[in-house]
């Protein structure tokens, strides 16, 4: 009879000659979903790592999913995406004003560094006010 942490852990042995360890990483555990709110506004939606050939390139990231608004005011998502001098910008992919939902689908490069650029939902009394950012919830990607 295996003991609770081998079973736990998926480890087998053969015997005597090899171990084999079969546990899956914590990242690939929680998965690639995201979900964010500020107030009356929320999104959900996936955030998918893609893979390019030099015949077909495509970019890197893609975040797709579901932006609702449950009061009058107006909800925004954004990514983050390089600046001037190496500074963080977002830009907006998904807005709405006004109870509803709508569906937004975005592709990204990585940011300097290597690394996987922030979603960040905001709310704002206008689409304009929304993409100043005072008012958000930001989901920051497991890193590899």
């Amino acid at each position: 009879m295996k003991s609770l942490v081998a079973r736990t852990l998926g480890i087998v042995a053969t015997a005597g000659i090899g171990l084999a360890v079969s546990a899956a990483p914590a990242a690939a555990a929680l998965g690639n979903t995201f979900e964010l709110a500020t107030g009356s506004v929320s999104a959900y939606g996936t955030y998918d790592r893609m893979m390019s050939i030099p015949e077909h390139p495509v970019a890197p990231i893609r975040i797709s999913g579901t932006l609702a608004v449950n009061s009058t005011k107006c909800g925004v998502v954004q990514v983050a995406y390089n600046g001037p001098t190496d500074g963080i910008e977002w830009r907006t992919f998904g807005a709405l004003c006004g109870k509803g939902k709508t569906n937004y689908t975005t592709t990204s490069n990585f940011l300097f560094g290597g690394f996987q650029p922030q979603v960040r939902l905001c709310k704002g009394t206008t689409v304009t006010k929304a993409e100043r950012g005072t008012s958000c919830d930001t989901f920051t990607p497991v890193a590899d």
